[in-house]
């Protein structure tokens, strides 16, 4: 009877560790994405001078962005999405850190960070012409709920708005399964 109890318990184990083993290689498993987005000159809501320094200024701008070339992620295109962010520059350096709401065809959506830092050459300009960045998915809703992952973009601006490139990799692990009632007594 104790053998019997012990190959029971034996093939139990090794069926929740296998399904265990998939479930960790399928939160492992990247796939990679990439977009292209078009944006318009941004809304600056508001912009102040920092004080220390001619030139240095603090503005907050939001955007909305339409995707030229969709990313596409667990088989639906994103469609546009609007961005806010705070940009720091001065007549050496700019820096932007945002928050991008994406919104997918289907209607799910998935929010990522971004930033982005470049060291001017001093001379005075309204735009800078491209820069390069990184951006992180830090949720979404519907089949993006739990998507993660990361990248990076490059950006070219003019007078009129800029195009946005971005390119990496994302996963979306699965639902942790819900526990039963006797489990949750255990």
């Amino acid at each position: 009877m104790k053998q019997i109890l012990a190959v029971a318990v034996l093939v139990a184990l090794a069926f929740a560790t296998s399904g265990t083993e998939r479930v960790l290689a399928q939160d492992n498993e990247k796939t990679k994405v990439a977009g292209k987005m078009q944006c318009p000159k941004p809304e600056v809501v508001g912009t102040a001078e920092a004080g220390d320094q001619a030139g240095h200024t603090l503005t907050l701008e939001k955007n909305t962005c339409t995707w030229s070339t969709a990313m596409e992620m667990v088989g639906e295109k994103s469609k546009d999405g609007t961005y806010v962010a705070f940009s720091e520059k001065s007549p050496s350096r700019a820096s932007t850190r945002g928050t991008y709401v994406g919104n997918m065809e289907n209607g799910d959506k998935f929010y990522l960070r971004f930033d982005w830092a470049v060291v001017k050459d001093g001379k005075p300009k309204s735009v800078i012409e491209s820069v390069k960045g990184t951006w992180a998915f830090t949720g979404g809703t519907g089949k993006l709920e739990r998507i993660r992952g990361k990248g990076t973009y490059t950006a070219t601006e003019d007078e009129t708005g800029g195009v946005v490139n971005m390119e990496g990799e994302y996963a979306v692990p699965a639902a942790a399964p819900k526990k039963t009632t006797a489990q949750k007594r255990n």
